[in-house]
């Protein structure tokens, strides 16, 4: 089986995330499928990856219903000729490119302002591209068939050991780890490492030696200070270190981070929604 995952998310690594997330808990759940990611290229050096496909990702080529089909990202899937594909939020892009031969696809929907299934009148979402429309944190929308849990990129079992992040970092015993994470937009993280204080470390993804994922080494911090994306957030919760992070909303077109720490903050995760997904692709 091949599986592909596309994302045309440019701000922030939160995109890129959920696809190294899925491909991960594919891996746990001993899958044979070939898997590969395919979006926009990415600023991050630290993060760079062998199973992630940069393409051009030109919005007025793929709102033109007649050069859409002959896109980079439609040449790009033609090519690799996946059985199911997973789209992340994003699903204007592939307007003008599904159905694609074979393929099935699902869409996965974090919070997004009501009016993002409603592009336009003439480049309105069809919901007969998909297969499953699925929501992946707590929030509702008409457009939404089903719901999981957060789609996290790690399980606490992965986790490194409790000192691992102070010995990396250089940290000695006996003095507080506060860690200013970030993975957003450049030079976002200097506000917020003004909320943190001094002597904060800042763990930048932008930087060329950025730990990545983060997630996996957090649980050593004593504070954290982050912003309130998807990842960041629900990587906090599900790994136990979310009663020590400090959350500073930041203003995004198309997240409001603000309604997830209001709203959010005492959901129950009972799963990884990673693991949940590639346990019906494992299923077949």
């Amino acid at each position: 089986m091949r599986v592909a995952y596309f994302t045309a998310g440019t701000v922030g690594a939160g995109h890129l995330v959920r696809g190294v997330a899925l491909g991960r808990a594919l891996a746990r759940a001993g899958s044979d499928a070939t898997y590969r990611m395919f979006g926009p290229p990415l600023p991050f050096p630290a993060a760079t990856r062998a199973d992630y496909e940069p393409i051009a990702v030109v919005e007025a080529e793929l709102r033109d219903a007649r050069r859409a089909p002959t896109s980079a990202p439609a040449a790009a899937l033609a090519a690799f000729r996946p059985d199911l594909l997973v789209v992340d939020l994003f699903w204007a892009p592939l307007r003008y490119v599904l159905p694609l031969a074979g393929c099935e696809a699902w869409l996965l929907a974090r919070s997004c302002p009501r009016r993002w299934f409603d592009a336009g009148h003439d480049h309105r979402f069809d919901p007969a591209q998909y297969r499953r429309v699925i929501a992946i944190e707590p929030f509702r929308h008409p457009a939404l068939r089903e719901s999981i849990d957060p789609v996290v990129v790690a399980n606490p079992d992965e986790c490194r050991p409790a000192g691992a992040l102070r010995e990396r970092l250089g940290v000695p015993a006996g003095r507080e780890l506060v860690v200013v994470t970030h993975a957003g937009v450049a030079g976002e993280v200097d506000a917020l490492a003004d909320a943190a204080g001094p002597g904060a470390v800042r763990c930048d993804l932008f930087a060329d030696d950025a730990l990545f994922p983060l997630a996996e080494w957090l649980g050593g911090a004593d504070r954290v200070v982050s912003a309130a994306g998807y990842n960041a957030f629900w990587e906090a919760h599900w790994l136990g270190y979310a009663a020590r992070t400090r959350f500073t909303p930041l203003r995004r077109e198309i997240d409001d981070q603000a309604w997830r720490v209001r709203a959010c903050a005492a959901y129950p995760m009972r799963a990884n929604g990673a693991d949940t997904l590639a346990a019906v692709v494992t299923a077949g």
